[in-house]
Formats: C-alpha cells, sequence, structure tokens
C-alpha cells in the first residue's frame, strides 16, 4: 500500500459481478480500515489516515455504483452475487469510520467528497435493499446495523439531512429490527438511542426554530415511533427480555416523545387487569417514571434504565399472580 491498490480498484472495474474476484479485494479492504489493536498510529500530522480512507470511499463507490446495475437476480444467486459483497462493503465503512485515525472534520473544511460519496453510496445500497432480505441474512443485518449505529453515533446530522421517505425507511429497518438476534437487537438500540436523542434535542431547543428536518421525520409517520415504543414495552414486560439495557436506552426517548400514546398505553394496559389488580398496576408504572426528568441526560437515563429493571422485577412477582396479559394487547393499540 499504496502502490499496487489501483489493480484492486482496476479489478473491481473489470469483475464487478465476479464474486471469486471482489470478494477477496472487499475482505481485503476490510482488514487495510481495520484498526486492529491500534495497530494503525500515525503522527498527528501524517495525512496517511485520511489518504487510506479515501482510498477504501473509492473503492467502495466504485463498487457500489457497478453493483447496482444488477438486476433482476434469481433469489438463489442474490446473496453471493450482490448482498455478499454489499456487507462486506458496510463492515469496510463501519470500520474506517470508528478507526479513530481519521479527522473526518477535514473533509469539508477541504471540500473533499470522499466521507459524503461513501455516505452516499451507503443509502443508495441500503435502498436497493429489502428490509426482509435484511433480516434474512444474518452476516448481512448484522453488518448494517453495526453501521447504522456508528453513523448514528457519529454523522447523526448526515441521516437528519437525508430525504424524508429515505429517513423513513431507516426508521423501518430498525423497527423491524428490534426483535432479531441479541447482536442485531443492542445496534437497533443503539442507532434508535442516538436518533431519538438528535430529535429530542431539536426539539427542546429554547427560543429557537426547530430545524426543518426534524418537522420533516416527526410529521411524515409519527405512529412508527409509537409502534416501536409498543415494541419496546411488549419485550420488557412479557418477553424474556435478555438486552434489557440496551432497550432501556431508547425507550425513555420514546416516552418523552410520545408522552400522550404512552399515556393511552399504560391505561390499556391497567384495564386488561383484574379490577383488585389495577391499583398495583398503576402503581408500577408510577414507580418507572418515578424521578426521572424531562431530559436525556446521562443521570437521568440511568436512573430510568434502573426504574425498566426494577419494573420488570416486580411486574413479574405481579403475573405469577395474575392472568397473564395477552401480548395482542400492544398490538391492538396499533390498530
Amino acid at each position: 500500500y499504496p502502490t499496487y491498490t489501483p489493480v484492486f480498484h482496476a479489478a473491481i472495474d473489470l469483475w464487478f459481478n465476479d464474486p471469486q474476484v471482489t470478494t477477496p479485494v472487499l475482505k481485503l479492504y476490510a482488514e487495510l480500515v481495520h484498526n486492529r489493536s491500534q495497530r494503525l498510529h500515525f503522527d498527528i500530522s501524517s495525512p496517511n489516515g485520511i489518504l487510506l480512507f479515501c482510498d477504501a470511499s473509492k473503492l467502495l463507490v466504485n463498487y457500489g455504483t457497478k453493483i447496482l446495475m444488477l438486476h433482476d437476480l434469481p433469489n438463489d444467486r442474490i446473496y453471493p452475487m450482490k448482498l455478499k459483497g454489499i456487507s462486506i462493503c458496510f463492515s469496510i465503512l463501519k470500520l474506517a469510520l470508528s478507526g479513530s485515525y481519521v479527522n473526518f472534520g477535514v473533509f469539508e473544511l477541504y471540500g473533499d467528497t470522499a466521507l459524503k460519496d461513501a455516505l452516499n453510496t451507503f443509502i443508495k445500497l441500503i435502498l436497493s435493499i429489502s428490509i426482509t432480505d435484511i433480516l434474512e441474512y444474518p452476516k448481512l443485518s448484522q453488518s448494517y446495523y453495526v453501521l447504522l449505529e456508528c453513523i448514528a453515533q457519529d454523522h447523526m446530522k448526515f441521516l437528519a439531512n437525508l430525504e424524508p421517505n429515505v429517513f423513513l425507511y431507516i426508521i423501518s429497518s430498525i423497527s423491524e429490527g428490534l426483535n432479531s438476534l441479541d447482536n442485531v437487537c443492542t445496534a437497533c438500540c443503539s442507532a434508535l438511542d442516538h436518533i431519538l436523542s438528535y430529535i429530542f434535542k431539536e426539539i427542546s431547543k429554547q427560543n429557537k426554530k426547530k430545524s426543518y428536518e426534524v418537522n420533516c421525520l416527526m410529521e411524515l409517520k409519527p405512529e412508527i415511533f409509537q409502534q416501536m415504543l409498543s415494541t419496546i414495552m411488549n419485550i420488557i414486560m412479557f418477553e424474556d427480555c435478555r438486552n434489557q439495557w440496551s432497550m432501556s436506552r431508547p425507550l425513555l426517548g420514546l416516552i418523552l416523545l410520545n408522552e400522550d400514546y404512552f399515556n393511552e398505553l399504560r391505561r390499556n394496559i391497567i384495564s386488561q387487569q383484574p379490577i383488585e389488580k389495577q391499583t398495583t398496576m398503576n402503581q408500577l408504572f408510577d414507580n418507572l417514571m418515578q424521578g426521572i426528568a424531562r431530559n436525556l441526560l446521562a443521570k437521568n437515563r440511568d436512573r430510568f434504565t434502573q426504574n425498566v429493571s426494577t419494573f420488570r422485577r416486580e411486574l413479574s412477582d405481579f403475573q405469577k399472580g395474575t392472568v397473564p396479559c395477552n401480548n395482542d394487547m400492544m398490538n391492538n393499540m396499533m390498530n
């Protein structure tokens, strides 16, 4: 590197539709940009980290542009011919973004489009894949949601400036991923938490005009956030929740952004209980929000996480002597 990297770019140009060529090249770049054990350590004045990212970005854009030209692939060929390569591309971008060897502010300062091009290619690739396909292939879903978590954490402004329908697609993919395997679910919760924190911060700005992007996001399809609130509450209350901590982080943001819906959900859950148990259930919900301020500061989040743990434990004891609530109740709230 970098003497022979043009060979790899040329290989992608010529044989983009041959996985026997593209898969090894993409995996090589995934290793190249991976800052494993902090092996990629450059001097503070060195441009090498930026140059490495630019080279990886160029490869991603090149491959992404080419692979999008493949259409009407048979079902048994779509993963090896297209989705596997896209999955590796997501891994490359995630590893490059989180490698801690690039100051990304430099790109905007000097008018370099490498970062923007890579992120835009990610959007084009994800829009070419159905959410069903994302969830069907574990390696693809893992690489996608982990990358989305990284982008939501460090490049949320990019997501907020997307077209509303594109942002809605991403939110929908997160909503669908909440019921997935542990690693995917954890990444979904983290990405959702970062997105909700951004939205809540924008909405909470005093004496300032709310950003146009946030207004669009909240008005386009507000019920999707309500659906996620219902889903997470359902998992915490009625299922074997092994990601309780992860689930609790976005839950507070969802409650604060959908207080009326949460209160309605609460009333419906309580009404499903026998009359003699309703007071106790109401007290459990009171305890859940006890001491919780209307903000997403770290101290407030930690207190809410503790409340969720207590709520779940007390609810389990409560349900042992109660006819279990039907999980369909949550779904009925969305109808």
